[in-house]
């Protein structure tokens, strides 16, 4: 992949925890927080730190 391709991929899935983030911060504010909801949230954001590390990686390359 392209260095460029690679840097709007890593802006993008930045701009992903951003969202995910807020959706949590969110969630948390509720009476009765749903946390299966929460949990899911987190899980994709492990997931898109993941991608970062691996398209950081490449771009050093």
């Amino acid at each position: 992949m392209k260095k460029g391709k690679l840097r709007k991929k890593i802006e993008s899935l930045r701009e992903q925890i951003a969202i995910h983030q807020n959706k949590i911060a969110l969630e948390k504010q509720n009476s009765f927080p749903d946390k299966g909801c929460i949990s899911h949230w987190e899980k994709e954001i492990t997931a898109f730190e993941k991608q970062i590390e691996k398209a950081m990686k490449k771009l050093e390359e």
